[in-house]
């Protein structure tokens, strides 16, 4: 292991594994849930659920925090959390698919449609100007089922998508604070907060921070990442590199070929030995040039001598 990164990386909450040790504190969840919400979660009202649902033909979906939340004594909450810092073309579907599988998961074990709510939470650590929303000046965005009047369909599934790269704009101070350690890569410099729970939230970050065993985990996950970033990075221009080679050559047989008919419509048989010539001049085998100009090779021996 690199000592060297290993001591002087500070992982804030975009890091996989310290997003998900995070909120596996019910603690630290309840906080946060509470500010969000605008409504008191208890600790103790919390309890984790499975993050793994197994798809059709042994595929799965590993969610990073998935927890069952009882707000009053009486509602309950499946709540999903998610931290993307990738963006990708159907990254809204894949939003979607989280928060309807989770919803389809539940119901197998409810058996009541009324008993289910389901809201998944995605931080979104990117800046790329091909997501849709990322141009918006929110911090947060809320989607529900709705029809064209905005009426809602049914208010048991929601999709909630928080910008980090617009946290000054959240007009909770102490969320606008906790958003600031998803963003912070220097623990030499981290803010100084005013409100209590982004004082606590700070303390546990920093006590995960000197946890040997879980920088570990997250240096070892993070190469896994690069690695596996490199070897798509690797494939992708293999294969821009064969497509090319491969277009071109089509594209030089298709230009031969377009030639070709046009010179059979003119009635000009002496375009097909130019052509012959030519491809002969270049390197090219008899066999091939007869399969380009449709001259036999007998016709070719004669042409080429």
């Amino acid at each position: 292991m690199n000592q060297e990164f290993d001591e002087d990386v500070f992982y804030d909450l975009r890091y996989d594994v310290y997003f998900k040790a995070f909120f596996l504190n019910n603690k630290m969840l309840a906080g946060f849930l509470s500010l969000l919400w605008n409504t008191k979660v208890n600790p103790e009202d919390i309890t984790y659920d499975n993050t793994e649902s197994v798809l059709p033909l042994g595929k799965k979906i590993i969610y990073d925090v998935v927890a069952n939340v009882t707000l009053h004594k009486k509602e309950e909450i499946n709540v999903n959390l998610e931290m993307q810092n990738l963006y990708h073309k159907y990254l809204n579907e894949r939003m979607a698919f989280y928060a309807m599988r989770k919803y389809s998961d539940k119901l197998k074990r409810a058996n009541e449609f009324g008993n289910i709510c389901i809201e998944s939470i995605w931080f979104l650590g990117f800046n790329d100007s091909k997501f849709h929303d990322n141009n918006t000046e929110k911090w947060l965005s809320e989607y529900k089922l709705t029809n064209e009047d905005g009426n809602v369909l049914t208010d048991k599934f929601r999709i909630d998508q928080i910008f980090l790269k617009n946290k000054d704009k959240c007009p909770i101070i102490e969320l606008q604070e906790f958003f600031k350690l998803c963003t912070s890569l220097d623990k030499h410099n981290l803010p100084e907060f005013s409100t209590e729970y982004a004082k606590e939230a700070k303390e546990m970050l920093l006590k995960m921070n000197n946890d040997k065993v879980l920088r570990a985990e997250s240096f070892s996950h993070e190469m896994f990442l690069r690695d596996q970033k490199a070897q798509f990075k690797t494939a992708r221009e293999e294969g821009l590199e064969e497509g090319l080679v491969k277009g071109k050559a089509e594209g030089k047989a298709e230009g031969i070929q377009e030639g070709l008919v046009k010179g059979k419509a003119e009635g000009i048989q002496e375009n097909k030995k130019e052509i012959a010539k030519k491809l002969f001049q270049s390197g090219q085998t008899k066999e091939f040039i007869s399969s380009i100009t449709g001259l036999s090779l007998e016709e070719l021996n004669n042409i080429l001598k």
